[in-house]
């Protein structure tokens, strides 16, 4: 689960397993904060969403500083060969544009476009308001519709 959600969240990436890492470490020190054992993937979940949202806005500061290098999503390893048409159009279109979005846009957007979340889950996800997160997926939405030439949602 945490290496699907990462692999979806950032891209095929050098530091994916580091990120995965991460994330366990995180939920090792944090464990004694989990009330409901049942609760654990959802928990875990967030845990991955927040690390990964930590590491683009880092890298986004690095590639500003002249730090870093963007690195291209590798979009065929994301896209199932099996997909329909349609679908792998739609996604292969968010993946090319996701790249340059911030953190805070970005990560919503593919939880509700590819991970298929629910706007409620994404606020949970995220810890964040479900106003906030219905603005930012509308507006990666936006951006994905005038990257792909199309204004129809």
């Amino acid at each position: 689960m945490a290496n699907g959600m990462a692999l979806r969240l950032m891209g095929r990436d050098a530091d994916l397993d580091d990120l995965v890492q991460d994330s366990f470490a995180a939920a090792l020190r944090s464990l004694h904060r989990l009330e409901n054992p049942n609760a654990f993937a959802s928990w875990f979940g967030s845990i991955v969403v927040r690390t990964s949202c930590k590491l683009l806005r880092r890298r986004r500061i690095a590639r500003r500083l002249g730090l870093r290098h963007a690195e291209p999503i590798d979009v065929d390893a994301l896209v199932s060969r099996e997909a329909p048409p349609d679908v792998a159009a739609e996604l292969r279109a968010i993946y090319a544009v996701v790249e340059d979005l911030p953190a805070k846009v970005r990560v919503p957007l593919v939880l509700r476009r590819v991970e298929e979340c629910s706007l409620e889950e994404i606020a949970r996800l995220m810890g964040a308001s479900l106003a906030t997160v219905k603005r930012r997926v509308a507006e990666g939405d936006r951006l994905v519709q005038e990257a792909i030439g199309r204004r129809d949602p």
